[in-house]
């Protein structure tokens, strides 16, 4: 059943449920799923109503201290989550994702990859894909010659899986699933043992109160709100819930969007597409100690510039180009240049203490601690990026594709710029032992007995491709633990 919070006129305090489930996106919706089917009786919390509302989104706001990002921008806070504007491309992990390596002084993965690849099946399912290999080049990239660089294979589904729509019928129906809207988590409450939770606590906008128990316990709510109300759950531990190591919250991860240049391609390989993307050689980025990456070549065919000013920002981008001014004036206003190639990226970033989660002492409409991100690229970033650019040009050249370009920032000490890809993992990573992490193999906060946490905050490393199939993968195989 799906029931308005707001209007719910029952004692949920007086309730008890086999699984709490905080957050209903892609990982929250398929848990609830996956164990309603088992016979587990799940109550499922959605902060936000069944569409976008100002209101909910502005409890994303929070402030930046470190790289360039937008908090409140790039995750969407309503039933379904970021799932109601992710763009469809799907791309799993590879074996060599989970090859043993120390990286920043953090390990990788303490699971095996066949532990995520047993799912991938059930993965595809779910995100309405076949179960069949779906996983090829786009059309028109070329093959190379390369042990470096290999045709990036992946998919993007024709109509991306908006949860929240998909799986309506489900939550109102089930008889096992209790999905409560405009139920905002606020606070995790533990026993007197100080390790087992007794229940959370939600609320409404409107002011409006109440508490849900039940045997396990599951957060579900993005990397930064899965480490948000950890750190903010501190009445009862000072330091916050599972955060005994002083691990909740760092090594935040995204992928480096870089802008890596320019190219001028061949005509002769380049007649029939406009995009060819690229794939590092696992074997290759593992005997390097690289991170692993796509990069994308593509012919800008169309000036884009939004906004009020869209006119003169074209007048703008026609100038800088004309004039050959544009890399030095990207700081100004970002764009390309009509007829040329350029190159960008989605380059993995290595685990990294210091780029982290902490909270302000700012509150937001429901009274919890707002969040301060320092998002920070560490020197092995930094030297994996540079070594991957300068070998895919030198590939290219090989190949005969074209001639590349680089940006000067690849090239000297300057810092290297980088945008979003709108992938946020890590900042509740998975590991062996409470050092090295906030969760065990199964997902489980160490020094809890009932907690567990599921999305890309538990990745250990992030890989090369969107999260959005590994958060499913390891969806189920909790689901199945559970």
């Amino acid at each position: 059943m799906i029931y308005d919070f707001n209007l719910y006129n029952e004692q949920l305090s007086s309730k008890y449920y086999d699984v709490c489930i905080c957050g209903a996106g892609a990982a929250g919706i398929t848990l609830a799923k996956t164990l309603a089917e088992k016979g587990k009786k799940v109550a499922l919390l959605e902060g936000g109503g069944k569409e976008y509302s100002q209101q909910s989104q502005d409890c994303y706001k929070g402030k930046n201290i470190g790289m360039t990002y937008y908090l409140d921008s790039f995750r969407l806070r309503y039933l379904g989550g970021t799932t109601n504007h992710w763009a469809g491309r799907c791309r799993p992990f590879v074996e060599k994702d989970f090859s043993t390596k120390v990286i920043n002084g953090l390990p990788g993965w303490p699971i095996k990859f066949e532990e995520m690849d047993r799912y991938l099946a059930r993965a595809k399912i779910i995100l309405g894909l076949p179960v069949e290999d779906t996983f090829n080049p786009i059309s028109g990239t070329v093959p190379i010659v390369s042990d470096s660089f290999v045709p990036d294979e992946s998919i993007v589904s024709k109509e991306p899986v908006r949860f929240g729509k998909k799986y309506a019928d489900l939550l109102s129906q089930s008889p096992n699933i209790d999905l409560f809207i405009n139920a905002n988590t606020t606070e995790i409450k533990l026993m007197g043992d100080l390790e087992t939770v007794e229940k959370v606590v939600i609320k409404t906008f409107a002011g409006k109160k109440d508490s849900i128990s039940a045997n396990k316990y599951i957060l579900c709510m993005g990397a930064i709100e899965n480490a948000r109300i950890l750190l903010s759950s501190n009445k009862q531990i000072k330091e916050g819930v599972g955060n005994k190591t002083d691990m909740v919250g760092r090594c935040f991860m995204e992928h480096f969007n870089v802008d890596m240049g320019s190219f001028f391609a061949n005509p002769d390989k380049w007649k029939d597409t406009l995009r060819m993307e690229y794939f590092t050689q696992p074997n290759y980025s593992h005997a390097n100690k690289l991170g692993m990456a796509n990069v994308t070549f593509y012919v800008t065919t169309k000036l884009k510039a939004y906004g009020r000013t869209r006119e003169i920002k074209k007048i703008f981008n026609r100038l800088s180009c004309k004039l050959n001014l544009d890399e030095k004036l990207q700081f100004i206003y970002k764009h390309d240049c009509l007829g040329e190639g350029k190159v960008s990226s989605l380059c993995e970033q290595f685990p990294y203490k210091k780029s982290r989660v902490t909270l302000s002492k700012d509150r937001d409409e429901l009274g919890v601690q707002r969040v301060i991100l320092d998002w920070r690229m560490s020197e092995d970033d930094e030297r994996s990026i540079r070594h991957i650019v300068v070998e895919i040009a030198k590939e290219f050249a090989k190949n005969d594709l074209g001639r590349v370009k680089l940006a000067s920032y690849i090239l000297d000490d300057s810092s290297i710029p980088s945008s979003i890809h709108s992938h946020q993992m890590g900042t509740t990573r998975m590991a062996s032992r409470a050092e090295n992490g906030v969760v065990d193999t199964n997902c489980r906060v160490f020094d809890t007995t009932n907690l567990y946490i599921a999305g890309s905050s538990v990745f250990s490393t992030g890989g090369g491709g969107n999260p959005t199939m590994p958060i499913i993968q390891l969806a189920l195989r909790l689901g199945e633990h559970l």
